[in-house]
């Protein structure tokens, strides 16, 4: 690497010069107060009378003998770029006085426009959408200005801040030239990667995501990051409502059964990627077939009813920790391999489960493992094309025996669903109860939650939360103890939009004004409709009836499945696996199968195997080695005797 302290303008400078973003950056982030505070720094400058301002670094490689790829310091560039061409407009419309009656046109020529080719060729080429917002700055009609564009808006901002600053044209472009930046010019044999990863400590923070999207373009040449970043990254970001680095953790737990923390994304993609042993398109293959598959979660739109009105009220919990488990799922229907019904059936099982525990006050803390091996364990026990309901029922109750994956019983789930506080759940999951418990399986569906959500609906207590003399009167002389049990319990609770109207007025003013019980179109409210009074029978009575609804909503599954019998795995020596809490029950040496109770005896037992070939050789490393040690150490608890002369540290761990 190369590197000097140069002025940033001379960055720009000479005929054919370009300076291309490449399409692995990021978009232009800096915004209004990062220009302001260059615009302080330069007239600082001048003030003060000083003729250098240091302004950070700036890195690239050259690509041939006019193309300068920048590899660190594409905001810097761009702001400068956009300062520049602010600067000489003012200067032609006469807004900014200047003594050089050719500055202006100087500027554009020599830093911004390339005049050397009939075509209007720019000396910086920002990347993608900005390219196209930076070149629109060029015409004379700000109609055709993309004001959505950061670009714009800091082009925007240097038109109406420098008027304002009491420096002459001449000044600011005297500022300009105090710019300096460390200039790093990349040579043949140095990593972009790394290098751009250790400069990345200072401006805008990186997120996971654009590290990633680094890691895999940096490096190819520029035509084929191009292409790698149109069909591939770019469609993942789309599919994924450029959610990307949420959606790159929920790949990598589905694809590695590992959860790597939100802020170490980066760093377990790097892993992957090497284990994968791929770059560029083929390592963004499958990373792009997933994110469709989220994008068919989130959007609910698969075309099969039944399928997606289970995913759109899966969205609604919010619990997402079930898209690792989903996403490979999707893929199997989506290729023909998951037949509908079994994904359906599916669906409905992981939404029983999560809504019996939520009722039952279960935390979700040990989702996020469940689901991240879950559908490797499914596909273990039934290799395609084999049902996957019955097998999911069998795992998911399998988990009973542990607290944090139990899935909880009709008895258990009831005990819940009468006593429940329902009006202080977390609204997303109150929402979502009040619209399966409205909707169940039919077909005639209330969008009860986007009610809910927009405030177009809202929850009423029937038995309202401040009880009048007429409702003490309803309900008897047990009245506050009625009420301290039932006021937040689903049996008080239903859904109205005349919630402000019914307030506190009495049950029979609630049942029989302009939109009242009586007239209510929601199926919730068929029992209230029908009662003449609201006591605690009328209350446990509706609690019976909705519990009926909800047990058959969300079963508690059945299954004849039986596992098979348990296969070992088989893996081969000498492989970069990790044995951490598995165990060894033998190893098989030239065709010959050794059953061994343990690592130890697994590591001794392979040195007996290797010393009757390689007697010399394997002493030889064991000389060089402290894991070894001579006979006199096998009396050692932390040793075990190899053969006449060796013994091996067996105290290791399992790597």
């Amino acid at each position: 690497m190369r590197g000097a302290v140069k002025e940033i303008y001379s960055i720009y400078e000479g005929s054919g010069r370009e300076l291309v973003i490449p399409v692995y950056q990021r978009n232009y982030d800096w915004q209004t107060k990062h220009c302001e505070q260059l615009l302080i720094d330069l007239v600082a400058l001048q003030r003060e009378k000083r003729k250098k301002h240091f302004f950070g670094a700036v890195v690239g490689q050259a690509e041939g003998a006019w193309r300068w790829v920048v590899i660190d310091g594409q905001q810097r560039l761009t702001t400068v770029s956009l300062l520049m061409l602010a600067l000489s407009n003012l200067i032609k419309t006469g807004e900014l006085a200047c003594d050089d009656p050719h500055l202006a046109d100087r500027i554009q020529q020599n830093f911004l426009i390339d005049s050397t080719t009939n075509e209007t060729k720019f000396r910086l080429k920002p990347v993608k959408d900005d390219a196209l917002a930076y070149s629109r700055l060029f015409t004379d009609d700000p109609d055709e200005w993309i004001h959505a564009s950061n670009v714009t808006s800091n082009y925007r901002y240097f038109l109406d801040e420098l008027p304002k600053r009491e420096l002459t044209g001449d000044q600011w472009w005297q500022a300009i030239e105090g710019l300096e930046v460390m200039h790093l010019d990349l040579e043949h044999d140095d990593d972009p990667q790394r290098i751009f990863e250790s400069l990345n400590s200072t401006g805008l923070a990186l997120s996971e995501a654009d590290k990633v999207r680094n890691l895999v373009l940096m490096g190819l040449e520029t035509s084929e990051q191009e292409r790698v970043y149109e069909q591939y990254w770019n469609r993942i970001e789309k599919n994924v409502n450029f959610n990307t680095d949420v959606f790159l953790r929920r790949y990598l737990i589905s694809a590695t059964h590992k959860i790597p923390r939100a802020d170490e994304v980066f760093e377990a993609f790097k892993s992957y990627a090497a284990q994968q042993k791929t770059s560029g398109g083929k390592l963004l293959e499958q990373v792009r077939q997933y994110s469709s598959y989220a994008h068919d979660i989130e959007a609910a739109e698969t075309g099969n009813r039944q399928i997606d009105l289970r995913l759109h009220r899966l969205n609604l919990l919010r619990i997402d920790v079930t898209v690792p488990f989903l996403m490979p799922l999707m893929g199997e229907y989506r290729n023909e391999v998951l037949k509908p019904d079994d994904f359906a059936a599916i669906l409905q099982m992981i939404e029983s489960y999560l809504t019996r525990r939520m009722l039952c006050g279960i935390g979700t803390q040990g989702l996020n493992k469940i689901f991240s091996t879950l559908y490797r364990d499914l596909r273990r026990w039934a290799p395609q094309p084999e049902p996957l309901a019955e097998v999911l029922a069998y795992k998911l109750l399998e988990r009973d025996r542990s607290s944090a994956g139990v899935f909880p019983t009709d008895e258990q789930f009831s005990e819940a669903f009468r006593t429940r506080d329902i009006y202080r759940m977390q609204r997303e999951r109150r929402f979502y109860l009040f619209e399966c418990l409205e909707n169940l399986h039919s077909k005639d569906l209330r969008d009860i939650a986007g009610g809910l959500e927009r405030g177009e609906l809202s929850i009423e207590h029937i038995m309202p939360q401040s009880l009048s003399a007429a409702w003490r009167a309803e309900l008897g002389e047990n009245a506050d103890e009625v009420h301290a049990t039932w006021l937040h319990r689903i049996g008080n609770l239903t859904v109205t939009g005349y919630n402000p109207e019914y307030s506190n007025a009495s049950f029979d003013q609630k049942k029989h004004c302009d939109g009242g019980f009586d007239q209510s179109p929601y199926r919730l409210n068929n029992l209230v409709k029908q009662a003449d009074r609201w006591t605690s029978r009328e209350l446990a009575a509706r609690t019976e009836h909705l519990l009926t609804d909800a047990l058959t909503y969300w079963p508690y599954p059945t299954t004849t499945f039986v596992p098979p019998a348990p296969q070992l795995d088989n893996e081969p020596l000498g492989d970069n696996t990790d044995f951490t809490f598995r165990r060894i029950a033998a190893f098989e040496w030239q065709g010959t199968r050794h059953a061994v109770r343990n690592w130890r005896e697994f590591l001794v037992e392979i040195l007996r195997a290797l010393l009757s070939e390689y007697r010399s050789d394997i002493f030889a490393f064991a000389q060089e080695n402290n894991e070894f040690g001579d006979e006199a150490k096998a009396d050692l608890p932390e040793y075990y005797r190899v053969t006449d002369g060796m013994a091996v540290w067996v105290s290791s761990s399992t790597a």
